[in-house]
């Protein structure tokens, strides 16, 4: 007597293949939990011999991992192409006010936007000097010194 058939093998493997999907990045093995899964529903209907068994799951599996792996990826996880965009924060050419030096290649704080950000400058820059955001990089600032005139300290004061 047969303790247990081969459909329900292959369906108990294809359950364990999903749930293990869950615990491994990559979203891969989830197909071969599907061709496990249609390996079983085969045996279920159709008497199967071991090698058709084996041919079954590959095919099924490589089938379903080349032609739905890109459209199920994105059902689970979402269309994130574009959801995380690193918008700038800083406008190119604001003058802003150099709060603590910035001595490259160590970074300093300038003061933009009622906060403080960090900033990075291709020269050394003392404290309280007026400076323009030529860039931002991530968090940090990337200015350059500008000659102040009486025009541009009126427009960071006020």
């Amino acid at each position: 007597m047969q303790v247990l058939s081969p459909w329900l093998v292959w369906c108990l493997v294809g359950l364990g293949l999903l749930l293990f999907e869950l615990a491994v990045p990559g979203f891969v093995i989830f197909f071969f939990g599907l061709g496990a899964l249609a390996t079983g529903l085969a045996c279920l209907v159709f008497e199967v011999s071991l090698n058709g068994q084996l041919l079954i799951f590959i095919i099924f599996s490589l089938l379903s991992l080349v032609l739905l792996r890109r459209f199920v990826k994105r059902a689970f996880t979402g269309d994130s192409e574009n959801s995380f965009v690193d918008e700038p924060h800083a406008a190119k050419g604001e003058l802003v006010t150099v709060e603590t030096g910035i001595v490259p290649p160590a970074e300093g704080k300038i003061r933009y936007s009622g906060t403080t950000w960090r900033a990075r400058a291709h020269e050394p820059i003392e404290a309280g000097r007026i400076v323009e955001i030529v860039e931002q990089d991530g968090l940090v600032m990337v200015v350059k010194p500008v000659v102040e005139n009486k025009e541009q300290t009126e427009k960071t004061n006020g």
